[in-house]
């Protein structure tokens, strides 16, 4: 039996512009997917399953393993977005799954599936190391996006990720803010899906200069000294993407009187929020987010991966 685990993410800066260039800035969570491999004594299938946080069985599915074929599933459209994640797999290594033997996985979230925390990149990071190929090449094959997620599965700490011409930097990057106690993630009870995100971005035209803006700002952020300066920060960068996507700022919509700084998190309109207290304090924060209806507030130390 192999028992892998690959990491969540987020990602601080560069969201939608990381796409053209930007240089991002990204860490990996917490709260990742275990999963394990093994035999299984039905030879010529391959049956999956998978728990939720709370280890209930979400998904189920049997796959031939002479073509991948869905012999079985409780929900065919995850069916059939993980056979094509195995299909990819095979194109990369065509030796994976090639034996008569059966096999079986499991695979268990370590947060609610609502969260868009990466359970797509988790999985793909998994398979990519169960069947030997190349993770961003996986990915690309299969969900698609620009890749730091996949990075992020398989990073022990927080990282810039910059897409070049022919090739993807990813740079370790502690972040050794004296403000950390000021950061929380707030998340907007609803899952954004990123190719739809992806698809309004690009639907928009971003110029050289926007990303070079989001590029100093994402430096900007790893240098900065203070809450005060980090929060202007993230505001200019809200103010960017916003101009870019034609969509208000979280903070305007929602949260126009939150003393401090709020930035959204990838696809704007769901998952996670970043938010900098200027002067609430732990206990009032919690409140106020909560009185607005978004009761899942969690402390920037409670959310990274240490290493």
């Amino acid at each position: 039996m192999t028992k892998l685990h690959k990491n969540g993410k987020l990602l601080l800066s560069g969201e939608y512009a990381v796409l053209d260039g930007a240089k991002a800035l990204a860490i990996p969570t917490i709260y990742g997917q275990k999963f394990s491999f093994s035999q299984n004594k039905t030879a010529g299938s391959l049956i999956w399953r998978a728990l939720d946080h709370t280890n209930e069985l979400w998904f189920e599915a049997e796959y031939s393993l002479i073509d991948l074929d869905i012999i079985s599933t409780d929900k065919k459209v995850v069916a059939l977005a993980l056979q094509k994640v195995l299909k990819a797999a095979q194109t990369l290594n065509p030796k994976f799954l090639s034996t008569s033997n059966g096999f079986r996985v499991e695979s268990q979230l370590d947060f609610p599936r609502s969260w868009g925390l990466g359970s797509s990149s988790t999985l793909v990071a998994a398979v990519a190391q169960w069947s030997n190929t190349d993770a961003f090449k996986l990915s690309e094959m299969s969900f698609g996006g620009s890749g730091y997620d996949i990075a992020a599965a398989n990073s022990e700490e927080p990282f810039t990720y910059k897409i070049g011409k022919n090739s993807l930097e990813v740079n370790p990057t502690p972040l050794n803010w004296p403000f950390k106690n000021s950061l929380y993630f707030i998340h907007r009870n609803q899952k954004q899906n990123s190719r739809e995100s992806i698809a309004h971005y690009r639907a928009n035209e971003t110029s050289a200069h926007c990303i070079q803006e989001i590029s100093a700002i994402t430096q900007g952020m790893i240098d900065a000294t203070s809450a005060e300066e980090f929060s202007a920060l993230m505001t200019s960068h809200e103010q960017i993407i916003a101009k870019i996507i034609k969509i208000n700022p979280v903070k305007e919509t929602l949260f126009g009187d939150f003393p401090g700084a709020i930035k959204s998190l990838g696809g704007w309109g769901g998952d996670f929020i970043m938010a900098v207290d200027l002067e609430l304090g732990p206990q009032n924060i919690h409140e106020y987010f909560s009185k607005k209806g978004f009761p899942t507030v969690i402390a920037f130390d409670k959310m990274i991966l240490k290493p």
